[in-house]
């Protein structure tokens, strides 16, 4: 039985095989990256010749690595669901 503590603190971080702090870590990670992009792009709004593409850059280099992550939290509820077969 899954208690709403191991829902809301416990399952996902086990998805994407991270402890707790590890993926408080890093989602705190992507959430100060995601405001330095926010900087650029209000700076960028200022001054149009300055930061040019440096939040897009940002959140093109974080899309390529969420989805990397987002990868491996599917293939691990397909394996625990046994829809993997690790000896293939």
């Amino acid at each position: 039985m899954t208690t709403p503590f191991h829902r809301l603190f416990l399952n996902h971080p086990r998805e994407v095989e991270e402890s707790y702090l590890e993926h408080l870590g890093a989602a705190s990670s992507f959430g100060f990256r995601l405001l330095g992009a926010a900087g650029f792009a209000f700076l960028h709004a200022l001054v149009p010749g300055v930061a040019r593409t440096a939040a897009s850059d940002r959140i093109k280099d974080m899309a390529d690595e969420l989805n990397g992550r987002a990868r491996m939290a599917r293939e691990t509820r397909m394996r625990e669901a046994g829809a993997i077969d690790p000896g293939l």
